[in-house]
């Protein structure tokens, strides 16, 4: 019978106790990579708010690596010198529960979970932070699309009503135009008939570009558009003190859907409205047309004297959603919309800018 030393018990025994901190180590190991694989923001702090434990996402988003920051107060991360309102702890225990909200900080918009654990006597709470920012932009552009949705249906019926008595003014105008010889009265209604017929073309006009039919192709002048669509807008250019300069060349007609094309001038016609806006200097607005025989194609550029575009935001303006704008300033789908809409006429769009002095977008179509 074989016994066992007291040195090969002991050797059994740290062998038993080697494998089970290596089986220790490897279980750390696996939870410290299933944590580190999730994306959103984790750490946990104790009650004196020191960090316990984080993922490389957090420790990240401060350039810095999970060891560097642990054991140290998580406030310092943001620069504070105490801890935040959402993060102190409450006098009662009882108190203390699974929360979730919604904060700003540095710029960007956060949806905070807190979970408050319990072990070995002491208190700490987990802490995940889901970086919200993009869902809460796009959120709220497709709130304001919704209400340009609901302005469009409005816009139509509101012309509708206007367009009846504008029609019974413009009638009865023209019935004492004929009937009265004397010069001074005939000179105020025809004022009177003039200002009335303006009306008269800017509701039609409106009911044009906000009624929601399918593209339908018809042949148009493509300077008449423009007209029409600029007349639409001559409020607010008036408002602005912003001058539209025509450079029109005999252009012949084109085979394009009325509401889409008077559309796309719209677009690029606010787009420069809002590009002049961040300069303070007399704005112009210019619209020119050509035709280039050897092609076949018309060319239609509108150039403002706004400050230009950056170059790396350039490359970006015809992406779905991208704005420089605030959100009660644009929904950032206008020069999407516009790219689209020509690439579906058979069209191109480019842009070009010169920081400081403006930018030019060139729309290049076939002719009918």
């Amino acid at each position: 019978m074989i016994m066992n030393t007291p040195e090969k018990d002991n050797e059994e025994i740290l062998k038993q106790q080697s494998l089970l901190f290596r089986q220790i180590y490897k279980s750390q190991k696996w939870w410290q990579n299933i944590i580190d694989a999730i994306t959103d923001y984790l750490f946990v702090i104790d009650q004196e708010y020191k960090i316990l434990r984080t993922n490389k996402a957090f420790a990240n988003l401060f350039d810095k690596e999970p060891p560097d920051i642990i054991m140290k107060p998580y406030y310092e991360l943001f620069d504070l010198t105490g801890p935040h309102e959402w993060a102190t702890f409450p006098k009662d225990k009882e108190d203390i529960e699974p929360k979730s909200l919604e904060r700003e900080m540095n710029g960007s918009i956060y949806f905070i979970s807190s979970f408050p654990i319990y072990f070995d006597e002491h208190d700490a709470t987990v802490y995940i932070m889901k970086d919200i920012t993009e869902t809460r932009r796009l959120k709220d552009q497709v709130y304001h699309l919704d209400k340009l949705s609901s302005l469009g249906t409005l816009t139509s019926g509101v012309a509708h009503e206007i367009n009846n008595p504008l029609t019974g003014i413009i009638g009865y105008t023209e019935m004492l135009l004929m009937k009265n010889n004397d010069d001074a009265n005939k000179k105020y209604l025809q004022h009177i008939y003039d200002s009335a017929i303006r009306c008269k073309k800017i509701v039609e006009n409106m009911l044009t570009f906000s009624r929601q039919n399918n593209a339908e192709k018809s042949i148009e002048k493509v300077n008449d558009l423009i007209d029409k669509t600029v007349e639409l807008h001559e409020y607010w250019l008036k408002s602005t003190n912003i001058r539209i300069i025509r450079d029109y060349g005999d252009v012949p007609s084109i085979s394009i859907d009325r509401q889409q094309f008077q559309q796309v001038i719209l677009n690029l016609l606010i787009n420069a409205e809002h590009a002049i806006s961040e300069r303070n200097i007399k704005g112009e607005i210019i619209f020119r047309t050509s035709y280039r025989e050897d092609t076949g194609r018309v060319n239609i550029i509108v150039t403002d004297n706004g400050p230009g575009i950056p170059p790396d935001v350039l490359a970006k303006i015809f992406d779905p959603f991208f704005t420089t704008k605030p959100v009660n300033k644009g929904t950032g789908l206008g020069l999407s919309i516009t790219h689209g809409i020509i690439a579906e006429q058979g069209g191109t769009i480019e842009v070009e800018s010169i920081m400081g002095k403006g930018t030019s977008f060139i729309i290049n179509l076939p002719r009918s």
